[in-house]
């Protein structure tokens, strides 16, 4: 069975997810990604790494951001165009995806920081590429008998939709899954074809890239240990000296330390130890409890969730529960499966079942000492359950899926009293599943990531005909819903707005509401883009209309009338002078008349 020309169309199918999940997700709205794009900024613009808590990814290694400055410098990496979204936080029910107002400052063709940004997104892309290359090697060095494995393991990353998110996405979680699966091809390669010199050296500066790339790589160091030992086990009598385990050690780890020292030494001088963990402990959300049993198990739920199907900056896209259910089942399916593959005597030809079981130890072991080490960040840090931590890893997993989907193909055609294993079934098997998984990815994109952050339909109403209550610049007012009875004090004061563009806007247009006292005082004021930030103004077309939800609390609370007050400005511009029959709210202090227009009032008792 060839593998060359299926992994190619795997690739493909990777590239194009790819991409279709970094166009369909807004620029910013991935984990942390507005702070790694920040870190990048601070790298082109000052040719230097920042000191103290100031960027907050500046805790990380450079070489990701490094790379991605070198990359975008020429745009001029302005930061202008992301637009923080009031209304996003807290997070809960009914609130806005999106942490940004996407203005048309992002549209294509993309220029600035817009621009800068997405090339960011395509060296993500590209080192997922790198990624799923090595599931597919890994997969063929652990099975070279059986190249379905490695295969699927590919196919299983191309479509799954937890790998394809971050891989769209300005994050240097991509170059640890890069850099960390690598280093377990060389591992896994080391166990099958003895000690090499030169392939020790490679190992070792992608254990030092890593290292650079981020933290936790480090976890996987100790393989290097395990993939030589077990290469120097596993020669024919009589074996070398003890002392060339040594040596190889000493190129391995000696080269990666070689490559991160510069940056390790700085932070120890900065910092007071190589890791920077005081800085670190400086930009997190530190728990403030000991970790326990109950914080593992949300750690493994956060990581099943993030790993088949919940999107945004902080997971608040998320795919229907059903779907985790059924991906559970799936996975639990095919561990059965795997464990009979493994333990069978067919599982590896005769002669290299020793092999064959070193390798299984060091995939077994690279996710079990990944998940260790969030375990242990996770006694300091809030905010872990996203499986994009054990990417490192993440090839190794996706062996062991390709490993429990073989397995059970085999049970069940043992089953069915088919002994006979063949090119083509193994063929049909790849087959089926790189294109299940390819499909998965598709529709999880288009069901679920698309829709997530799809900007509200426009107000179906007959607005042409109607009268507006006020013209701000752009924008008409027609129409305004507040509460008909008297609330009770301490009740936050809803209220709906329809706006309906009189022309095409070309700014970024904020509207503000403003709840007045009878006597006088501002007693609360909410600025935010219309319609929850979901669609910024200059998106709109002439004559569409757009419901604008408000829920304000007054502060101080105290019984009364209230006059809601309205007023509209372009974004970091000043108020626009409205054009209207209402009253202005002459009661506030700082002028007696206002851009404000008063366009109803509510009553507190």
């Amino acid at each position: 069975m060839t593998t060359r020309t299926p992994f190619l169309a795997i690739l493909l199918i990777y590239l194009l997810l790819a991409v279709g999940y970094s166009l369909s997700i807004p620029l910013g709205e991935a984990p942390d990604e507005a702070d790694h794009y920040a870190y990048i900024v601070y790298l082109g613009q000052n040719r230097r790494l920042p000191e103290g808590p100031t960027v907050t990814q500046g805790k990380h290694p450079p070489l990701y951001h490094a790379a991605a400055a070198a990359l975008t410098a020429w745009t001029g990496l302005d930061f202008s165009f992301l637009r923080s979204n009031p209304d996003a936080l807290p997070l809960g029910p009914g609130k806005p995806p999106n942490f940004f107002v996407h203005t048309t400052l992002e549209d294509f063709p993309w220029r600035g920081g817009a621009l800068a940004m997405r090339l960011a997104r395509f060296l993500s892309i590209l080192l997922g590429a790198v990624t799923v290359w090595s599931a597919w090697r890994l997969g063929s060095e652990v099975a070279p008998h059986r190249p379905a494995i490695g295969l699927i393991a590919a196919g299983f990353l191309a479509g799954l939709p937890g790998f394809l998110f971050i891989s769209g996405s300005v994050n240097n979680d991509n170059a640890a899954a890069a850099f960390g699966s690598l280093a377990l091809v060389l591992c896994a390669a080391t166990l099958a074809r003895g000690l090499s010199w030169r392939r020790s050296a490679v190992l070792g500066l992608c254990l030092g890239l890593g290292l650079l790339s981020k933290v936790g790589v480090v976890a996987l160091w100790p393989l290097a240990a395990l993939a030589v030992g077990g290469a120097w086990w596993l020669e024919e009598q009589p074996r070398r000296s003890p002392l060339v385990v040594l040596g190889q050690l000493g190129l391995i780890w000696g080269l990666a330390l070689a490559v991160a020292a510069a940056w390790l030494l700085r932070n120890w001088r900065l910092y007071g130890d190589p890791l920077g963990w005081a800085l670190v402990r400086a930009t997190v959300d530190l728990r403030q409890a000991p970790l326990t049993l109950a914080d593992v198990g949300w750690l493994l739920r956060g990581f099943h969730t993030s790993f088949w199907g919940r999107f945004a900056a902080a997971g608040q896209v998320v795919s229907p529960p059903w779907l985790f259910t059924v991906a559970a089942l799936f996975t639990a399916a095919l561990i059965p499966g795997g464990v009979w593959y493994v333990s069978g005597g067919r599982a590896a030809p005769a002669g290299r079942r020793a092999t064959f079981y070193l390798q299984l130890t060091l995939l077994a072991a690279a996710p079990l000492l990944a998940f260790l080490s969030v375990v242990r960040y996770s006694a300091v840090a809030l905010g872990t359950d996203q499986v994009r931590l054990m990417f490192p890893a993440v090839a190794a997993l996706a062996v062991w899926f390709a490993i429990g989907a073989v397995g059970t193909s085999e049970w069940v055609r043992r089953r069915r009293r088919s002994s006979r294993l063949s090119d083509v079934n193994d063929g049909r098997l790849a087959a089926g599943w790189i294109a299940g998984m390819a499909l998965f990815g598709l529709a999880t994109l288009l069901a679920v990531v698309r829709p997530g952050f799809a900007p509200p339909q426009p107000v179906a109403i007959q607005a042409s005909a109607q009268a507006a209550l006020a013209r701000f610049g752009d924008l008409e007012l027609l129409a305004v819903e507040l509460p008909a009875e008297s609330m009770a004090v301490g009740q936050p004061v809803p209220a709906r707005l329809l706006w309906r563009a009189a022309s095409s806007p070309a700014d970024d247009l904020r509207p503000a509401l403003r709840l007045v006292h009878q006597d006088g005082w501002l007693a609360a004021e909410w600025n935010h883009s219309p319609a929850g930030g979901r669609h910024s103004t200059d998106h709109w077309r002439a004559g569409e209309v757009y419901a604008d939800d408000y829920l304000v609390m007054p502060s101080p609370v105290a019984p009364g009338r209230y006059a809601v007050a309205v007023a509209v400005r372009p974004f970091g511009g000043a108020w626009i002078e409205p054009v209207t029959a209402q009253p202005r709210l002459s009661a506030d202090p700082s002028s007696p008349e206002t851009p404000f227009v008063v366009v109803g009032t509510v009553e507190l008792r």
